[in-house]
């Protein structure tokens, strides 16, 4: 009897697997938030002036960079958790797909500068992970509030 379930198993589809149903995926404000995140906003400065004024502006020190690294991310993965809201019960699978985006992200930064990567890439990865690491926890914690004071 286990065997024949086992063998069940595997021939479903992996959204059934993880419980995943069609109105619990958004994928719209996913691919919206994916879009923002990955494209080469150093590349647009170089190639608008005016972006370039406004990006110097926002992005002075190394202290406003790894703000604003940390803050994407978290924005990144409140979009994440809200659109599969699942993943917040499987956070292996959250995290790493937060490390393959930053570093997707990075990539895609040197590719658009023509220069090989090199090691602040790790340091901007950690703040990355940390702005999702940090999403990851306000969602848990209003889940836990809402859960307790108002069910």
């Amino acid at each position: 009897m286990i065997k024949q379930q086992q063998r069940g198993n595997i021939r479903q589809p992996l959204s059934r697997l993880l419980g995943w149903t069609r109105r619990e995926v958004r994928v719209w404000p996913l691919a919206v938030g994916l879009a923002v995140v990955l494209f080469p906003f150093d590349w647009l400065a170089d190639v608008w002036p005016l972006f370039r004024q406004a990006f110097d502006v926002v992005f002075v020190t190394a202290r406003d960079h790894a703000i604003g690294h940390t803050t994407m991310f978290f924005l990144l993965g409140l979009l994440v958790l809200l659109s599969l809201p699942l993943l917040s019960l499987r956070p292996r699978w959250y995290v790493g797909g937060i490390v393959l985006v930053a570093f997707c992200q990075e990539a895609l930064q040197d590719l658009s500068r023509q220069r090989p990567p090199n090691i602040w890439e790790g340091r901007d990865m950690l703040f990355d992970l940390a702005g999702a690491l940090l999403a990851f926890g306000v969602i848990w914690l209003w889940r836990v509030v809402s859960q307790r004071y108002f069910s």
